[in-house]
């Protein structure tokens, strides 16, 4: 391949990346974030609902769901309890925040491979 077909190649799959991410964004938050609040808040254990930065409630929902409990999903998390979120998620909740996952850190490592690894051997 040459330059020109690798730089193409590594924009196609950031974009498509992207793409995937923007759109699993809204469908995640909606298909199962928000029936896991109501089921949350209704057993009195929402700690989390009122805070929402810029959108970074999603990525935490998102987080306790795929994620297995361990250091970075730690049970006795303040803000979100993951046990709790996982208790209420459902199996698609579960694919959905994979595929949030899968596009979101894919789209960012093609980014860096990009910039910090295929550029420096121009």
């Amino acid at each position: 391949m040459t330059t020109i077909e690798l730089d193409t190649f590594y924009t196609v799959i950031f974009l498509a990346l992207l793409g995937s991410f923007a759109i699993s964004w809204p469908v995640f938050a909606s298909v199962s974030m928000r029936p896991i609040e109501k089921k949350i808040r209704a057993d009195n254990l929402d700690s989390l609902s009122q805070w929402d930065g810029p959108g970074w409630r999603v990525v935490w929902y998102a987080w306790a769901i795929f994620l297995p409990i361990c250091w970075c999903n730690n049970a006795k998390d303040p803000i979100l309890n993951p046990v709790n979120v996982k208790k209420y998620a459902r199996k698609i909740d579960w694919w959905l925040a994979a595929w949030f996952f899968v596009s979101g850190y894919g789209m960012l490592l093609t980014g860096l491979l990009y910039e910090f690894v295929f550029k420096s051997f121009l």
